[in-house]
């Protein structure tokens, strides 16, 4: 806005609040000094518009299909339709963060940009209804887009309660699936090019009481993935679903949204009980899961622990100058528990191999008791006392039956113990 607008906008004000062009002027030139030069002319009479309540009516309840580039100080109503994450960057050695939104009303939708500070104070949420003040209307990419000039807000006039999905309820086609669920399993990450891009897709089993369904992260949602683990209760906001080779498949893409959750929901026993079927060893098929009952007949030698990565749960690898995780750098390290056995049926036998929390409600043992059961015997002794102990005895689990890349052997990983 060059002087001659400027001096029309004090003159207009002047008129509309019966102060003097002179008072106009002086409280301009306040909040220019009060802002050290951050202010321009421009935006200090912007400012002093708004506190006098004299907004120009051009910019009040503008209408997403009538913004135009360079429009300023505009006030905006809408709804939130799609908001993506929180992007971090470096420029010119300094760090910032983005995020961006899609709002909505009857004339159009547009891209609005949150900076920094901005993201933290107004937390928006996808289908919230907002009202932006003070925004800048600019062009990128030939889209127009919104980002709050000096002084701007965002209003969150109405929110609405996340309508969370069921499992069981969801059909091909949904683009903004909301849901909570366990993460029942988890399977080995890929990476993938196509063209010139290269990608990363995490796969995992997710269900809750009513259904258990096979879902996708892909890229920077993988990469989020990765530090849950199975058993954890998840909240998925923003994924998408679509028919696939295991029947509905639910995506999660550059939308979608990974949390913990504190809701109570159905426990993995209870889960395994509703959508998973009891089978007989000769009826196992690999890479599905079931529930087995045998009897223990025998506690295979073999390491009883090894190094993961306390913070990601990835194994870890000991050097001379310290542990090391791929995806955590340099880390302290922690004891995972394993142990291998063999269980029987009437129909057969079949390796049963269980870690972590499961193996040591196996071997009824605390992390404690057991780093300490290491420190002080060999493995062979601890594996003797198990075999007294477990041997005939009676054990129900779910799991899933896969070959072990090293042994060449199949092998049942239990995932949780139903019976003992």
């Amino acid at each position: 806005m060059d002087e001659t607008n400027i001096e029309n906008l004090i003159s207009e004000m002047a008129q509309k609040s019966k102060k003097t062009e002179e008072e106009i002027q002086k409280l301009i030139d306040a909040k220019t000094e009060k802002f050290s030069g951050l202010l321009t002319k421009e935006g200090a009479a912007f400012l002093v518009q708004k506190e006098l309540g004299l907004r120009n009516e051009e910019t009040q309840n503008a209408k997403v299909g009538e913004l135009r580039e360079g429009k300023k100080g505009v006030e905006v109503k809408g709804k939130i339709e799609t908001i993506y994450p929180v992007k971090e960057f470096e420029k010119s050695g300094k760090k910032g963060k983005l995020q961006s939104f899609i709002l909505s009303d009857d004339s159009g939708e547009v891209r609005v940009t949150l900076w920094n500070d901005q993201i933290d104070l107004y937390k928006v949420k996808q289908g919230d209804e907002i009202t932006l003040t003070n925004a800048i209307a600019s062009m990128y990419n030939e889209k127009k887009q919104l980002t709050l000039g000096f002084g701007g807000k965002v209003e969150i006039t109405k929110r609405e309660l996340t309508q969370k999905t069921k499992i069981g309820e969801l059909k091909s086609g949904i683009n903004n699936a909301n849901l909570i669920g366990k993460i029942i399993r988890k399977f080995p990450c890929k990476e993938f090019e196509s063209g010139e891009r290269k990608g990363k897709v995490c796969s995992f089993q997710i269900g809750d009481e009513s259904a258990i369904i096979r879902a996708s992260a892909w890229n920077e949602k993988a990469e989020l993935l990765e530090t849950f683990n199975e058993g954890d209760t998840i909240k998925i906001e923003n994924a998408y679903t679509k028919e696939g080779r295991f029947g509905v498949e639910l995506h999660l893409g550059y939308s979608a949204q990974i949390t913990n959750s504190e809701e109570q929901i159905a426990t993995i026993k209870e889960i395994m009980k509703e959508n998973i079927s009891e089978k007989k060893m000769n009826q196992l098929i690999k890479g599905e899961s079931a529930i087995i009952e045998g009897k223990i007949s025998k506690v295979l030698q073999g390491k009883l622990a090894y190094l993961i990565c306390e913070k990601c749960g990835k194994k870890a690898t000991k050097t001379e100058n310290g542990t090391l995780c791929e995806n955590c750098g340099e880390i302290n390290g922690k004891n995972n528990a394993v142990i291998s056995a063999t269980i029987e049926d009437d129909t057969a036998q079949v390796q049963l191999t269980l870690f972590g929390k499961t193996a040591l409600e196996f071997m009824e043992k605390t992390p404690e008791e057991l780093n300490k059961e290491l420190d002080e015997k060999s493995t062979e002794d601890i594996i003797s006392k198990l075999n007294e102990m477990l041997i005939g005895k009676e054990i129900k689990t779910y799991g899933y039956l896969k070959t072990n890349k090293f042994s060449g052997t199949n092998e049942f990983v239990a995932r949780e113990i139903l019976k003992q």
